[in-house]
């Protein structure tokens, strides 16, 4: 007898949980969007020869901190007879050296890079959307951010811009071919951009490994 009145009750609490998960699944879709599909972006700004000539003096290193208008280095043109006027170069933004793929006495082309800047107060993330979800993600929606690095805190953001075109269209490599004849329908990534309120202290630089969470209501 006990047996008999077991078997519906765990029938019964099996399909509550599979209710439950069901109206959890369909709750957390409807409230939240989530992807890893996302990184640390920030601008990254490259200072270059504007002439031929020897990097004379470079005078930053990686991680050295420099403020825009702030001396990098200077370039001294090969000229024949007199001797040439040695060219300034500048930093153009308050920020951080991230590389500095010269080294002080090379000879450098026009155009060659000196030095990169980035501005790590003003870091984002970019996180790439379905398309499909597209007409749900609205700017200054709230999001919750986790960097891989830092898996233990949370960061906060907002929707700050959602770029008007597909990830696909900023691919040097078409994904396929629609005159081939073998046209496979592929769901596009559109890039939103997500503001990043503050680093919390943490080390936070371009390129790292983020998962977003998107409140959609």
């Amino acid at each position: 007898m006990r047996r008999v009145i077991l078997v519906p009750i765990l029938v019964v609490l099996a399909v509550a949980a599979l209710l439950g998960g069901i109206g959890y699944y369909i709750y957390d879709s409807y409230m939240f969007y989530r992807t890893d599909d996302a990184q640390v972006t920030g601008n990254i700004v490259s200072v270059s020869a504007p002439t031929g000539g020897v990097l004379t003096t470079l005078s930053v290193k990686q991680n050295d901190s420099v403020t825009a208008g702030q001396s990098l280095g200077t370039v001294t043109p090969v000229g024949s007879g007199a001797a040439a006027t040695a060219v300034n170069l500048t930093s153009p933004i308050n920020g951080v050296v991230l590389t500095t793929p010269v080294v002080q006495g090379q000879t450098v082309a026009p155009g060659l890079t000196i030095v990169q800047v980035t501005d790590l107060s003003s870091l984002t993330v970019t996180a790439y959307v379905d398309e499909s979800q597209l007409n749900n993600i609205k700017t200054t929606q709230d999001v919750d951010i986790h960097i891989d690095a830092y898996s233990d805190t949370t960061f906060t953001g907002k929707v700050q811009q959602i770029v008007q075109a597909t990830a696909g269209s900023f691919s040097l490599i078409p994904n396929q071919d629609n005159t081939s004849g073998n046209f496979t329908k592929v769901g596009q990534r559109i890039p939103v951009v997500i503001s990043l309120a503050g680093a919390g202290g943490k080390d936070i630089v371009p390129g790292m490994s983020v998962e977003v969470t998107i409140h959609l209501h």
